[in-house]
């Protein structure tokens, strides 16, 4: 199977060294186009795959399609590659724009499934959501969880989902990495160089999110059974809570729910 990338960018280029890190494809097998093609070339170099100087070529030879552009510049692109979309799978990773738009674009001659993976991808551990346009056959869908089980875990949703999961599962790691930065920050100022720091907070959040998904318990009761009362833990907690560490929290998550229904809007 061959494989066209178009766009790239940190998602497009995650999602490529994760097929290759898991043997789903090799470097000669994943094609790359960008806006110009020294910069396709570039990335081309850095994630050694083959690059190409114009989408159409990019897309000819390819089987599968991954469209990675910006939001405001997909349907366009699609439009512009209808007739070598004729035929093939096209899967968007592209935020905010319906499936159906993505179909219409393609004078309806491709067959399109709307996706969201998150970032970690790139080291096979991500979680890629799903869904479907009724043009796929079920063929198309096997290929789908095929391509993205090989980068981590796969969860089949309804569109409507899409921007919920683009909240919390796309940007939520973003969420979680500032956290992260914040807790080693804390370590740094008490006392641990960098590095330490670093270490021992990405344990922190790899250890919260390996007890849920091990344990299968909620992330409450896990994080009650935890806190000693009159603990250290305990203490944070408290300030966190004063903080209104959860709401602020769930705030971002609407903020970006409602930007990735903006950009439905807008296309």
């Amino acid at each position: 199977m061959k494989y066209a990338v178009i766009g790239g960018g940190n998602m497009g280029g995650a999602l490529i060294r994760g097929m290759m890190a898991s043997g789903i494809a090799k470097g000669n097998e994943i094609i790359i186009s960008s806006s110009t093609p020294a910069s396709a070339e570039k990335a081309a170099l850095s994630l050694g795959v083959l690059s190409s100087d114009s989408n159409a070529k990019a897309v000819s030879g390819a089987g599968i399609v991954f469209l990675c552009v910006k939001p405001a510049q997909a349907l366009s692109v699609v439009a512009s590659l209808a007739g070598e979309l004729a035929g093939k799978l096209l899967i968007s990773i592209v935020a905010g724009i319906q499936s159906e738009e993505l179909h219409r674009s393609a004078l309806g001659a491709t067959r399109v499934i709307r996706t969201m993976p998150n970032t970690a991808v790139r080291v096979r551990k991500g979680v890629t959501a799903i869904a479907p346009h009724s043009s796929c056959t079920s063929e198309d869908l096997d290929q789908a969880r095929h391509v993205f089980s090989s980068v981590g875990s796969v969860l089949e949703v309804t569109e409507k989902s899409l921007d919920i999961v683009t909240a919390v599962s796309g940007s939520g790691p973003a969420f979680a990495l500032l956290m992260l930065e914040s807790l080693a920050q804390g370590g740094i100022t008490g006392g641990l160089d960098p590095e330490t720091a670093k270490i021992f907070a990405a344990g922190a959040l790899a250890a919260a999110a390996a007890l849920v998904l091990e344990t299968g318990e909620s992330p409450r009761a896990l994080r009650e059974q935890i806190t000693s009362p009159s603990g250290t833990t305990a203490a944070g907690l408290g300030v966190l809570e004063e903080s209104n560490f959860s709401s602020i929290v769930q705030q971002a998550v609407r903020a970006a729910k409602n930007r990735s229904v903006e950009l439905s809007k807008k296309s």
